[in-house]
């Protein structure tokens, strides 16, 4: 299964994703890569930046998903 795949089947499943749980997903460091991946697809995903002191990171939910013909 891809690193695309199995963040969608995660996200379909109602789980958010930040970067920390796509790397324990997958291995990979480049999660806003394998969302822009997943919405050339045509998958409708919103992000949401959290920050935790000096750091900032993305939020990423599937509001719905379909497929780009």
């Amino acid at each position: 299964m891809s690193q695309c795949d199995t963040l969608l089947l995660a996200m379909r499943a109602g789980h958010a994703i930040t970067p920390l749980v796509a790397y324990k997903l997958t291995g990979s460091l480049a999660c806003h890569s394998r969302i822009a991946e997943l919405r050339s697809r045509g998958h409708v995903i919103d992000c949401e930046v959290r920050r935790e002191g000096q750091r900032k990171y993305g939020v990423y939910t599937l509001r719905e998903a379909h497929a780009v013909p």
